[in-house]
């Protein structure tokens, strides 16, 4: 009786995944994503402890990064994207205004090439030029 009630809800659930148009294969994307005028891209860096750390809170689109975000004030040795294999000893901070106060933490961190966050820029803050 206890099979016959398994075998019953496996096929319910394989008639459900049918009926519901799941597909069996899975399609990769070659094409480009277009993120478009309302969004702006930013370097960020990685800890060990698997945290994004803004590498500046002012960003080049004329934006600024949100407050609170984690960012780097500082790393040592001084940071080169030339070599793509070095870690480095980062001072962390929370953006303030377009800045990266340090809040007197010092963890390793390394560089993330060819991988940018976006943000929508909603939701920053517009870089004021004097």
């Amino acid at each position: 009786m206890v099979i016959k009630a398994y075998i019953t809800v496996i096929a319910v659930a394989y008639a459900l995944q049918i009926l519901c148009g799941a597909e069996t294969g899975t399609e990769t994307s070659t094409e480009e994503y277009e993120y478009g005028e309302e969004s702006c891209l930013y370097t960020v860096l990685r800890t060990a402890d698997n945290r994004t750390l803004s590498l500046n809170c002012t960003l080049g689109c004329g934006y600024l990064q949100n407050d609170s975000i984690p960012c780097v004030n500082a790393t040592y040795p001084p940071l080169n994207f030339s070599n793509p294999t070095a870690n480095y000893t980062c001072t962390v901070g929370d953006c303030h205004n377009g800045t990266c106060p340090s809040n007197g933490t010092n963890v390793t961190c390394w560089a993330v090439y060819n991988e940018h966050y976006t943000l929508n820029t909603s939701d920053m803050l517009e870089l004021q030029t004097p």
